[in-house]
C-alpha cells in the first residue's frame, strides 16, 4: 500500500502539512514550505487510503463511506 511515486509523496507532504499547520496556528503555505520532501510512512499511507477512499466512494452514498474506509484498511 505504500507506493512513494511523485504524486503519491506529494498528497503526504500536503496532508502532513495541512496537520501540523493546524495545530501550530500557522497557514498551510509557510507549513508546506517547512515541511520535508520525504515525510514518515504514517504519512504516505494516509495518502494512500485517502487517494482509494476517494476514487472508491465516487457511486457510494455518504453512509457507506464509514464501511467502505473500514474495508480498505483490513
Amino acid at each position: 500500500m505504500l507506493d512513494k511515486s511523485r504524486v503519491d509523496r506529494e498528497l503526504a507532504r500536503r496532508l502532513c502539512a495541512a496537520f501540523v499547520s493546524q495545530h501550530m496556528g500557522v497557514s498551510v503555505a509557510t507549513q508546506y514550505k517547512k515541511t520535508p520532501e520525504d515525510v514518515g510512512d504514517l504519512w504516505y499511507f494516509l495518502a494512500a487510503l485517502a487517494d482509494k477512499l476517494a476514487r472508491e466512494s465516487q457511486n457510494a452514498l455518504y453512509r457507506d463511506l464509514g464501511r467502505l474506509a473500514t474495508e480498505i484498511i483490513q
